[in-house]
């Protein structure tokens, strides 16, 4: 294993470390990890350390600890695909681009409905809010990052015009995907002017109560996300 670490403060980089490789694919499902005394030496720190790097790995289902048969690497449907640390590292090629399908999928899902609640029970602060997210995406289609910030707001303020806690849960986690794709496929020329179309037409359903409308609305919006972000990736080099 050609995994190293910087020496800097303990467990949570050596996870880092670890994560990085199994979830980039270097390395693989299947793959036996050193024994305790092998890491320590390795990363430089103490058996206490790697245990609870260990522990912390296999909370995140990266990893299976079996007592006598050693740790190996799990394969990725084991994964949670809702920490936000593994989120964070789905992008390029490996394994993990079917992770990253499963939650592009899922996204689609929650937010159509979530577009559709809005457009039922949206109040006047909502409603505020969506033009305000809309003109701050309007004014800033040559400044990619400034215009995350609108998109951003546009989503947050539709789940909770929605008034359903479950699904304002379910959409939590979510939101390290949508900052990934938003930030990856915002850099894309034409992009944005498209985007901003697609949000406005959300809006438009959600302002004249059409809950079909909005529903359709964020289908096509993310159905387009979906297939730019599904390209890039897997066009990325690993």
């Amino acid at each position: 294993m050609n995994v190293t670490v910087a020496p800097r403060r303990l467990h949570a980089q050596v996870v880092d470390a670890l994560m990085q490789a199994i979830v980039g694919g270097r390395l693989a499902p299947g793959t036996a990890l050193p024994t305790e005394v092998e890491m320590s030496a390795q990363f430089g720190v103490s058996r206490s350390v790697i245990r609870e790097a260990l522990r912390v790995l296999g909370e995140k289902g990266l990893i299976d600890v079996r007592h006598g048969s050693g740790t190996r690497v799990t394969t990725a449907d084991q994964w949670d695909p809702l920490d936000p640390a593994v989120l964070g590292l789905l992008h390029g090629p490996g394994p993990q681009a079917g992770v990253l399908r499963d939650l592009l999928e899922a996204r689609k899902i929650v937010e159509c409905e979530v577009a559709a609640l809005a457009a039922e029970r949206a109040g006047p602060e909502e409603l505020t809010a969506l033009d305000r997210a809309l003109a701050t995406m309007a004014a800033n289609l040559d400044d990619p990052p400034a215009f995350v910030v609108g998109d951003s707001a546009f989503h947050l303020t539709l789940v909770r015009a929605a008034r359903n806690r479950v699904l304002e849960r379910m959409a939590q986690p979510m939101r390290e995907l949508l900052s990934y794709a938003q930030a990856l496929t915002d850099a894309v020329p034409g992009v944005l002017g498209r985007a901003l179309s697609e949000h406005q037409a959300i809006a438009d359903a959600v302002r004249r109560r059409d809950p079909a409308g909005a529903r359709r609305a964020m289908h096509l919006h993310l159905a387009h996300t979906e297939r730019d972000v599904i390209a890039l990736t897997e066009n990325a080099s690993p």
